[in-house]
């Protein structure tokens, strides 16, 4: 298998997908530990579920209000110059969080907005990175350029969480924030060595305005192309129910139901990239055989049902943290089929001119919506048990992959 994926993955690489490739595995493990360490760290500091929901939301209300404009941006300027901006500003922006700790002025008020603007931030990178990719591969190549850049995530997610873990006793949970500064720098090196010419289709043939080539945007979504409208509809209602239980649902699991520790909730993190990582092969090599639209929907189902069983860690008699590890990384393995099927599905039935566009739109739906799902979580984690949360939003979020998968043109969407 190892001699099989090398010959035709290095096939495909050629010497800006290899950059971007290394800036990615580097910048991403940081953002694993980001994503760990603000939401212990909010958790540490005040102990509140509602206050833990709203540095979620601050690291994803960006996405909500200016995911949409980051499209337009990532469709009519240079991409790699969006990328480097976006990684340069949030290298910069991560070390204000252990200085301000260090001084200390790190309130919990500061820390929210120092997480929303970094992650203003960021709403420019992953559009522009999504629609890059076809400018740097042949059209054939895209399924499989697709999951090698999505099995870096994972292995990221893996490397930077278990090493989090492993480093959060020595290091304490705020020096981690320079790790992860670090690698943003290293991303925005590995971006300034790509060179590639710039696009034809970046003529100046379309209105100057923002708001203009926005509601070309959503035009053709909403009119040119249903098959778009449904697939952002059915992504945003399986976010909506599965992102606020994930993101804060899981830390008050680990530190309410067993009394977890931050290396606990590392530990539990990192198993989502082992699972992730593993199933990447399986998209590699089966996805491209059956309807993208088919893949997507399954998996969506497969992403609610398997969040059910965590609602009896702490009710039986086996160890939670192995019984939320294994739960977990069970559920992971569906996640490869959501995330590349999607974004290859796009590639294939979106013009080159609106990618930009089409992936802020699914941008929106995945990480706008999870701001709302998450600040819902919060809120509700005053009252209700996080078993009971994980319970209910697996029920809804199995039931928006059926719903999609009873229509014929998402179904059948290649």
């Amino acid at each position: 298998m190892a001699e099989y994926l090398s010959g035709n993955f290095k096939s495909l690489i050629n010497r800006n997908i290899s950059f971007l490739w290394v800036g990615q595995l580097i910048s991403q493990a940081g953002d694993s530990i980001t994503h760990m360490a603000v939401i212990w760290l909010m958790l540490d500091l005040t102990g509140s579920p509602s206050l833990t929901g709203f540095i979620a939301f601050a690291a994803t209300a960006p996405a909500l209000i200016f995911g949409l404009f980051s499209g337009v941006l990532a469709d009519h300027y240079r991409r790699r110059t969006l990328m480097l901006i976006s990684d340069m500003t949030r290298f910069l922006l991560i070390l204000l969080i252990p200085l301000t700790y260090s001084l200390g002025h790190l309130s919990p008020t500061i820390l929210a907005l120092l997480v929303f603007v970094i992650a203003s931030f960021g709403t420019m990178f992953n559009p522009a990175r999504d629609a890059i990719i076809p400018e740097l591969v042949q059209e054939s190549h895209l399924l499989r350029v697709n999951t090698l850049m999505q099995s870096t995530g994972y292995l990221a997610y893996f490397v930077g969480l278990f090493g989090a873990g492993m480093l959060l006793n020595a290091v304490g949970i705020v020096n981690l924030f320079f790790l992860d500064a670090g690698t943003f720098l290293v991303s925005f090196i590995m971006i300034l060595l790509i060179s590639y010419p710039r696009p034809t289709q970046k003529k100046q043939t379309y209105e100057s305005r923002h708001l203009a080539e926005l509601k070309k945007g959503l035009q053709y979504v909403l009119v040119q192309d249903r098959r778009l409208f449904w697939l952002i509809i059915i992504t945003a209602l399986n976010n909506f129910f599965i992102m606020g239980p994930a993101v804060v649902g899981t830390p008050l699991l680990v530190k309410q139901v067993w009394n977890g520790g931050g290396q606990d909730f590392a530990f539990v993190e990192s198993t989502y990239g082992i699972g992730m990582l593993l199933a990447t092969f399986f998209v590699y090599r089966y996805a491209s055989k059956y309807k993208k639209g088919t893949w997507l929907m399954l998996a969506l189902i497969y992403d609610g049902l398997t969040y059910i069983p965590l609602y009896l860690v702490g009710k039986i008699g086996v160890d939670p943290f192995w019984l939320t590890v294994s739960i977990i990384f069970i559920h992971s393995l569906g996640i490869p089929f959501i995330q590349v099927t999607r974004t290859t599905l796009i590639h294939a039935i979106v013009p080159g001119n609106m990618q930009g566009r089409v992936f802020s739109m699914i941008n929106l739906a995945v990480v706008g919506v999870m701001s709302i799902s998450v600040a819902l979580t919060g809120i509700i984690a005053e009252w209700v048990s996080p078993g009971a949360i994980f319970l209910f939003i697996g029920i809804g979020a199995a039931l928006s992959g059926l719903a999609g998968l009873l229509r014929s043109d998402i179904r059948n969407s290649d």
